[in-house]
């Protein structure tokens, strides 16, 4: 039988994947600290991998922390086909805000009270992952202002929000719908619409983490909610999610100091505005209680 120069190359491949004789098992184990010393949420999943060796069937190996605490936080078996091989163990958290990996010629990690069983402590320490922000800017003219929170701000606190921007202001108000009242804000979070009375024109900038969906519960009557990091989201579709619970959507015009509406079902012209927008709060008068979700 004649085997061509791609069959021998596909043969090859093919052998490299196999483990050899030799091959035997890599039990790593250890803790999953913070920097701290305090040990991580159980449940998160830690991953091995061979640096020296492919196993594309199998690799990588993973398996979730809390095999045996507290001795260990996690074990994860692979393969490897010489103790001069090098193994790399990594942990993600769930969020993954959490990160971190640790790279060892297995003869660095040998654990001498098991003897012959092939356990190597590999202790890991996990980082907080840094954020890549955003920046939003928005101009707000003089008086009321109906604005909402795009990004997740670092800090919520009010002051600091509307802190880096060139505009002055005298009062932040958010809309109780159980009360039915004004109250002042001393945090702005997504998702929550915010009166905010300017007194010096200007540009609103601030920083954070893109808010890319919101759940908000709804009580009958009016509720000022915010949007997402997204423009243009049609309506009605963009409420889809509370069709037939809602009489209608009101928007402020800043520059003319007057609500705007939206009405579910009507023809277009008969509406002034049919876009939800990032930056801006909006008042949904629910007809019952429900969830607004987006997208």
């Amino acid at each position: 039988m004649r085997i061509g120069i791609t069959g021998l190359i596909v043969i090859v491949m093919m052998l490299a994947m196999i483990p050899s004789a030799s091959a035997f098992a890599v039990n790593t184990m250890g803790t999953i600290q913070y920097e701290d010393g305090t040990t991580c949420p159980y449940g998160w999943t830690v991953c091995e991998e061979n640096l020296n060796q492919s196993y594309p069937d199998t690799e990588p190996w993973c398996e979730p922390t809390d095999p045996n605490p507290p001795f260990w936080n996690y074990l994860v078996t692979g393969i490897a086909e010489s103790t001069e091989e090098y193994v790399r163990v990594w942990v993600t958290s769930p969020d993954e805000r959490w990160y971190g990996e640790k790279i060892v010629k297995l003869p660095d990690a040998w654990e001498a009270n098991h003897p012959g069983c092939g356990f190597y402590e590999i202790n890991i320490v996990v980082y907080e992952v840094p954020v890549e922000t955003e920046t939003f800017t928005k101009s707000l003219p003089l008086g009321w202002n109906l604005v909402s929170l795009p990004l997740t701000p670092i800090d919520s606190s009010t002051s600091v929000v509307l802190g880096n921007a060139t505009i002055a202001y005298d009062a932040v108000k958010s809309y109780n719908a159980v009360t039915h009242q004004f109250e002042d804000a001393a945090t702005m979070d997504p998702g929550v619409g915010y009166f905010v009375h300017v007194t010096t024109a200007g540009d609103w900038v601030y920083e954070g983490t893109a808010f890319t969906s919101i759940s908000a519960s709804l009580s009958t009557g009016l509720n000022c909610v915010g949007w997402t990091n997204a423009t243009g989201s049609a309506l009605p579709g963009a409420l889809s999610s509370v069709d037939g619970s809602y009489r209608y959507v009101a928007h402020w015009d800043a520059s003319s100091q007057s609500y705007e509406v939206y009405l579910p079902g009507v023809p277009v012209v008969f509406n002034d505005f049919t876009t939800m927008d990032r930056g801006d709060g909006y008042f949904i008068a629910a007809t019952a209680g429900c969830t607004l979700t987006y997208p």
